[in-house]
């Protein structure tokens, strides 16, 4: 197995924030994956531009001639369901009690 390019993209995963009083929206970048830092990059009016659009590889702005990706970070994991409650509740009672355990 190959290593990893240095140099292809790294991920940075981004909020969409607005600066109040305005109508502009900015992708913030809290951990730039070169050099820590938070950057801002303008998406553009709040009622006219998509944000989604401005997702993708851009320059970064401590380092123009690297590219990092700009994506939405991943969704946490959803926790177990119903049955999963009602399994482990089933389970608890099965084991017996003694002294030690009270």
């Amino acid at each position: 197995m190959a290593k990893k390019d240095r140099r292809s993209p790294q991920p940075a995963f981004v909020t969409l924030r607005d600066m109040p009083g305005t109508r502009v929206m900015f992708w913030v970048v809290d951990a730039c994956p070169y050099c820590g830092e938070r950057h801002a990059h303008v998406i553009g009016n709040l009622r006219t531009a998509d944000p989604v659009d401005a997702l993708g590889e851009i320059p970064a702005p401590c380092q123009p001639e690297r590219l990092y990706v700009l994506s939405l970070p991943p969704k946490p994991k959803r926790k177990g369901g119903k049955e999963e409650r009602r399994r482990a509740r089933r389970d608890g009672k099965r084991e017996e009690l003694d002294d030690e355990t009270w």
